[in-house]
């Protein structure tokens, strides 16, 4: 019979260890593991610009007669809370976020349960709902800045399809903000409506059932029933489509380039013509980094008010 040490030298030629059993990696530890190297790849990737942004928050960027740049401290910041340009751009910033949330999250709930019912072609009828989702939002601002003109508009052709002669423009100050938000809304609409889907296949049919024997009426049996468990998701994406409007450029920049006049003048746009029109860096930066605060201070409150109640539950 082979001795032990034998057993263990022949063991460790074939790979087997009888030494202590290795420790396995908690759920923690595991995440970490993975997510590290992409947290410092991001770290890396956002430190720069950030810090560089930053860094010319501080300064006047002087471009003419030989590029200089000259240190002034914070009182770039507090040019932006002199502008009157940047309070209209964060009221028309608010308004519009505020607009895009409410009909994105509503029109992504009412194409979450027309999809969870069971309707004719109904693979057809999920593609065509979750491609505007696909479509960029440069292409979305020019079929909407097409559709929206009175010369090509939607609109004209509703109104002369019904006999009236004058063409209707949906690009006036008075409904842009509007136009917009709609435009938007379409955009996003898609993904929120897929993640509600999804959510919506979780809740037990049993549930149902027992509404019905119940005899509770359709409102009762959404408000009971549907709702409770689709509220977190409401939640995250309430946020993330916040963020999302937030910073929100390109759409409106294609489609009325901040227009007409400063009717539609975000914060994102006027950072934009600050920095690369007026060639004011210095001055953009700090702008940015009021956005920022914008930002993170309503997600934030949006935490407070709803988030919270969620995450406890």
């Amino acid at each position: 019979m082979a001795s032990e040490p034998a057993l263990r030298l022949g063991a460790r030629r074939l790979g087997i260890s009888f030494g202590r059993r290795r420790r396995e990696l908690s759920d923690t530890q595991f995440a970490l593991a993975i997510g590290a190297p992409v947290l410092a790849f991001l770290v890396l990737v956002v430190a720069y610009p950030l810090g560089y942004a930053v860094w010319m928050s501080l300064h006047r960027i002087i471009f003419f007669g030989g590029y200089r740049a000259v240190f002034v401290g914070l009182s770039n910041f507090q040019k932006v809370l002199a502008d009157q340009d940047f309070w209209w751009s964060t009221w028309v910033t608010v308004r519009i976020t505020a607009e895009v949330v409410v009909l994105t999250m509503l029109v992504g709930l009412g194409f979450a349960l027309v999809l969870n019912r069971r309707v004719p072609a109904g693979g057809v009828v999920r593609t065509v709902i979750c491609l505007p989702w696909c479509v960029s939002t440069y292409g979305a601002g020019l079929m909407f800045a097409y559709l929206a003109r009175g010369q090509t508009g939607l609109g004209t052709s509703l109104a002369y399809a019904v006999g009236i002669t004058h063409p209707v423009d949906l690009m006036t100050s008075d409904v842009v903000i509007e136009v917009l938000a709609v435009g938007a809304a379409w955009t996003m609409a898609p993904l929120v409506a897929f993640f509600l889907l999804a959510n919506l296949k979780t809740i037990p049919r049993r549930l149902y059932d027992l509404a019905a024997l119940d005899q509770l009426s359709p409102l009762e049996t959404f408000w009971n029933v549907t709702l409770p468990p689709l509220r977190y998701t409401l939640f995250v994406f309430t946020s993330i489509v916040t963020v999302l409007t937030m910073k929100l450029f390109d759409f409106i920049f294609v489609m009325t380039g901040g227009g007409p006049g400063e009717t539609s003048a975000t914060l994102t746009y006027e950072v934009y013509k600050i920095s690369f029109k007026n060639l004011d860096l210095g001055y953009g930066a700090a702008m940015s980094f009021y956005l920022l605060f914008l930002i993170i201070g309503t997600t934030f409150l949006l935490y407070l008010v709803w988030g919270r109640r969620e995450v406890t539950r």
